[in-house]
């Protein structure tokens, strides 16, 4: 999962090489079970950036 964001030519190559990794139905099915084991807390953003989002 690539995360731009990032001042290197490199270090973007690298991010974009990324999107050629291939999960399998274990892979996916298990990082599933990580999430779900771990939950999710709050807010993904807070209320001002909440307002940003979709324009």
């Amino acid at each position: 999962m690539p995360i731009p964001g990032t001042r290197r030519l490199s270090r973007v190559e690298e991010n974009a090489a990324a999107t050629a990794v291939a999960l399998s139905a274990d892979d996916l099915a298990d990082l599933d079970a990580l999430a779900t084991r771990l939950g999710v807390a709050g807010d993904r953003y807070n209320a001002h950036h909440l307002g940003l989002v979709g324009r």
